[in-house]
């Protein structure tokens, strides 16, 4: 006896709000640990060791050391984030550890020069520091509701990551290639003119040591980019090459080049010759259409100004000058 079984696709779980906001926010401090580790970590312990033994003599020898190390610490713990994702991660994870991130950047950035004015308005006026913190944790508190609102339904984050903007899959490969390769390269020329000219400002040139931020309230400061004049074009150009490549993978725009590079092929190009021969009879036609009206504005001229006519009046430059500085006789 036969029996029919249906096979059935087995589609991937998805992950519930609770498990997502833990893995995005696991995901978030480690993140940002490796950030510290390598923005403050390795050169703090590369700077007490190996660069204090070379001394100022061989700072070049030291900084390339430096910037090596830092490269394989780099790479090093992207194998690791990548090991521990897996093959499969949970959709909208990379979308939520990268929400947690801009909150907790936006916050800083908030915060900072709010909680610097409050602070001194504090200090200025009777109203003290426990209502200017209130103003700040108010500002906090709204920037913290935004998160949870993101993760309060996991499909805004799944839509999110399914644009492609953090994965490196391409999407449609092999349609459209010269056009998407052609946007991409002027999106790079676009955004590397503005980097280098940012490079050149004296807003990078003038800047020296770290970029941090001071909490409000108190003396602690959070380190956001050490040795601004180096690392921001650095990391703005990688910027740019990812947005770049993104963009001419993102769905909707990667469908409007494709097309476009459809309709492109379907013109039909002139040879050399065929173009030659369409420029001379172009050019000839000009002249003749030109030669055509000076030869009937001429005559036209001569017609209705004869005496039997007598529309077309004309008279010298001479005669006109004399007529209009003559008194006027009229009674």
């Amino acid at each position: 006896m036969a029996v029919a079984v249906k096979n059935s696709t087995e589609s991937p779980a998805r992950s519930g709000p609770a498990n997502l906001v833990t893995s995005s926010v696991v995901g978030a401090v480690l993140v940002l640990g490796a950030i510290a580790l390598v923005t403050q970590g390795v050169p703090y312990v590369w700077n007490s060791s190996v660069g204090s033994w070379l001394g100022q003599k061989m700072a070049f020898v030291s900084g390339a050391g430096l910037l090596v190390v830092v490269l394989f610490a780099i790479g090093a713990l992207a194998v690791m984030g990548t090991a521990l994702v897996g093959p499969n991660p949970p959709r909208g994870l990379r979308a939520g550890i990268f929400a947690i991130l801009a909150t907790v950047v936006l916050g800083l950035l908030l915060a900072a020069p709010l909680g610097s004015t409050f602070e001194a308005l504090s200090a200025r006026f009777t109203f003290g520091n426990l209502v200017a913190m209130l103003f700040v944790a108010a500002i906090l508190g709204a920037v913290l509701y935004g998160a949870y609102w993101l993760f309060q339904d996991t499909r805004r984050l799944e839509e999110f990551e399914g644009q492609g903007w953090f994965s490196s899959q391409r999407y449609k490969p092999t349609q459209g290639l010269r056009v998407r390769r052609a946007t991409m390269l002027a999106l790079l020329i676009l955004l590397g003119a503005g980097v280098y000219s940012l490079a050149g400002s004296t807003m990078l040139t003038t800047a020296t040591g770290s970029w941090s931020v001071k909490l409000p309230f108190s003396d602690v400061r959070v380190p956001l980019l050490p040795d601004v004049a180096l690392t921001a074009p650095l990391i703005l150009g990688a910027l740019a090459l990812w947005l770049s490549y993104r963009a001419v993978n993102f769905p909707v725009f990667a469908d409007f080049l494709i097309a476009t590079e459809a309709e492109v092929n379907k013109i039909s190009w002139p040879t050399k010759r065929s173009v030659f021969q369409d420029t001379i009879v172009v050019l000839a036609t000009v002249v003749l259409l030109t030669l055509f009206l000076f030869v009937v504005d001429l005559a036209w001229g001569y017609v209705l100004s004869i005496r039997a006519v007598d529309v077309l009046h004309w008279a010298p430059p001479a005669a006109e000058k004399n007529a209009a500085s003559a008194p006027d006789q009229s009674y």
